[in-house]
Order: C-alpha cells, then structure tokens, then sequence
C-alpha cells in the first residue's frame, strides 16, 4: 500500500503544478484570461478522446501499470515541450499532447488503487487520499518557490516532481484482473445503461463550475493583486480539507446511500461558488477553499461507488476513464472555455453565481434519482 500511495502522491504533484499555475505561468508571458481559457479548453477536449481511448485499451490488454509507465512518460517529455515552447501556437500544441498522453493518467491511476484496494481488502479512499495531499503540497511548496526564484522556473519544478513519480511507477506491481474478454460490443452495451447516462449527466452538471474554478481560481486571485504564494496556500487548503473525507468517506458510505451523500457534496458546491461570487477579498476567498473537503472528496467517492454498481468489473478501466471524460474533460472543456470568456465579459462574482445554480440544478436531478429508485 506504500508503494501505490507514493505513487499517487507524486503523481498527483505533477498535476498539481499545471493545474494550479499554468494560468499564471501563461499570464506571466503576456497572454489574457481568454486565450489561456481557450488553451485549457482544448486540452479539455483532447481528454474526452484520449481517457476513454487508453481506458479501453488498457481492460483489452488486461493491464493498467504497463500503460501507466507509457503515459507518464510520454506527459514527461511533451510537459517539457510546453514549457520550453514561447509562441501561441506551439504552447497550444504541445499542451494538447500533454492532456492526450497526461488526462489518462488521472482515472487509470484510480483505477489501479480499485483494484488493489479490492485485491487487499483496502479502502480505495486511504489510498487516493495521497494524490489530494501531493497536489495540496506542491500547490503550496511550488508557490513559494516560484516566489523566490520566479514562474519562469516552473518547467524544471514539473521536470523534477515527473522524474520521482517514474520512479515510483517502477516499484509498482501489476494489480490482478477478471479474465472476461473486453470488445467493442461490451463497450456498447454499457454505454446502453440509461443508470450510467442518468448519472454522467449529473456529474457534467456538477463538474462544469468546479472544472472552471481548477483554473481561473488563480486568475482571480492574481487580479485581486495576490502573489503565487497566496495562490498556493489558497489550493493548499483546499486541498488537505479533502483529507478527512478521503480517509473516513468509506465508513460514510458504509452508513449512507450513495446518491444522499452525493446530494449533500452538491448543496455545499452551491453555498461555496455563491460565497465565491459574492466577495473580492483574498482571504475569504482563501478560506472558502475549506468548503473543497465537504464537496469533491464526497462527490467523488460517492460517485464511484454508485459506478461500482452499474459498470461491469472487466470495464473498470474504462468506467473510470468515462466518469473522468465527464467531469474533468466535457466539464473542463466547458467550463473553461465558456468560463474564461464569461469572466471577462460578465465578471468573476456573475460567473460563480451561474455556478452555484448549476450546483444547485445537480442537487435538484439527485433528489429526484433517490426517490425514483425508491419506487
């Protein structure tokens, strides 16, 4: 279990480091919140196609770490293109691949963590859990580097933190798998599950707003006039609120229907992007990153866990990828691009209240699921 945690947490750090300080970074080199909204935009777009295509091929080749060493890699070198490239168009290209060889990372890494934690008799949150940590300890360790050595450093960061997290892919072993074949027609018939749309839909309501903050957070922040290190202990707090419901959010669910827990994480979204929206301070801004802990870490356990019941264990991979694809990709793609544009336009507070309502329509489609089930 060490092996597969420090794996997550160093792999999380990676992630960590162009997610949180990308738009900055691109910021720093002259470009406006529109044209960075259009970069991670498509990024966006490129993980709806490259999750589902290497979770489908990792569950045909029967292996999720032999992929995972591949792609963590080919994330390695195309990173280091991004940063080293300086034009528009390179940036965009070269970020393009990163997500095509990177977003993968993300579902297949938990989907190795299901799989052990069921081979182990685990709990798959007390392993997941380090990926929160590693992202909430480079968001804060990064920002404070960059403050005394500058953004422009931010590539040898990335470069280092990928080098140990190929290291730790190393020392892990492959995870045991069902002997079931896995084609196209299985594929098929599980995209057939009107369950798993119903439940896709949800998270697509529920991912939008938290896809856009991932990445305009930062924005925001540097507009209020905050520095790199505020940006990180402001993720830095999110992040390690996420701690408690990952370790304890099995027993949860142990207690509680899936769709209740679910429910309260998409309440709690809405009361934070209403708080959002509503201030220009920094340090309430900061501090409503707490509210992080009682919204992603329970939607997203609670989600899988739903999923657990509705997708066959020989698509696991491939259950995992398409969870991503909607929340991270099909959100991200929206709520980035659309998100970008709307705060030049509308203004950060209108944005986050749209978000608040999206949360709160997602809270509305659960409860109607939950008592729908119980017919």
């Amino acid at each position: 279990m060490f092996r597969v945690s420090l794996f997550m947490f160093l792999l999380f750090s990676v992630f960590g480091v162009v997610s949180f300080y990308l738009a900055p970074y691109l910021m720093n080199r002259g470009f406006d919140a529109g044209q960075i909204g259009s970069i991670v935009a498509t990024g966006a777009l490129v993980s709806i196609v490259a999750q589902p295509l290497w979770g489908y091929i990792s569950d045909r080749r029967k292996t999720v770490r032999r992929i995972m060493l591949l792609l963590i890699v080919c994330t390695l070198l195309s990173g280091a293109g991004l940063f080293a490239a300086e034009h528009l168009g390179l940036i965009l290209a070269m970020y393009v691949l990163y997500m095509f060889f990177g977003s993968p990372m993300g579902p297949l890494s938990e989907a190795f963590c299901i799989s052990y934690a069921q081979e182990h008799r685990r709990e798959f949150g007390r392993m997941r859990v380090w990926g929160e940590i590693g992202v909430g300890v480079s968001a804060l360790a990064v920002g404070y580097l960059i403050k005394a050595f500058g953004i422009g450093r931010l590539g040898i960061l990335f470069l280092a933190i990928g080098v140990l997290a190929i290291l730790a892919a190393l020392q892990l072993r492959e995870s045991k798998v069902t002997p079931k074949p896995v084609d196209l027609k299985a594929l098929g018939r599980l995209f057939s599950r009107p369950r798993l749309l119903w439940l896709l839909f949800i998270v697509l309501i529920i991912g939008i707003p938290h896809r856009m903050n991932d990445s305009m957070l930062s924005l925001h922040l540097k507009e209020l006039g905050s520095p790199e290190s505020v940006i990180g202990i402001a993720w830095f707090a999110g992040t390690m609120s996420t701690v408690p419901a990952m370790m304890f959010g099995g027993r949860l669910l142990g207690k509680m229907n899936a769709i209740g827990v679910m429910t309260i994480a998409a309440v709690v979204y809405a009361v934070r992007w209403f708080i959002y929206g509503s201030t220009d301070s920094a340090a309430v801004l900061v501090a409503a990153q707490l509210l992080h802990g009682a919204t992603f870490p329970l939607f997203f356990l609670a989600a899988i866990h739903h999923m657990t019941s509705i997708v066959p264990s020989e698509l696991r991979a491939t259950g995992q990828s398409v969870f991503a694809v909607t929340f991270a990709g099909i959100g991200g793609l929206v709520g980035n691009a659309a998100g970008g544009y709307a705060i030049q336009m509308l203004g950060a507070g209108t944005v986050y209240a749209i978000g608040g309502m999206l949360a709160l329509a997602g809270a509305g489609a659960l409860v109607g699921t939950y008592f729908f089930n119980r017919r």
